[in-house]
């Protein structure tokens, strides 16, 4: 294995309920990505910067979810 592809350490993962989405901004020219605002129980909301590839990959995965939902919904 070269050194570029040693195995990340195990990361800690935070789980946290977000009760709403306060505000999502992206960027007009697409330079920035994008600003998610979420409302979790506390004192504190969250901020989550997006960069333009990671808004990408988001948008994609949300699209290939919805379509897989899409699928079970009986046709009305």
């Amino acid at each position: 294995m070269r050194r570029s592809e040693r195995p990340m350490p195990k990361k800690t993962v935070i789980d946290i309920t977000a009760l709403d989405v306060k505000q999502v901004t992206v960027s007009a020219d697409g330079v920035d990505g994008a600003l998610i605002e979420l409302q979790i129980d506390g004192q504190a909301d969250i901020r989550v910067r997006l960069a333009p590839a990671v808004l990408a990959k988001l948008e994609a995965m949300l699209a290939a979810a919805a379509i897989e939902q899409a699928k079970m919904q009986p046709i009305q």
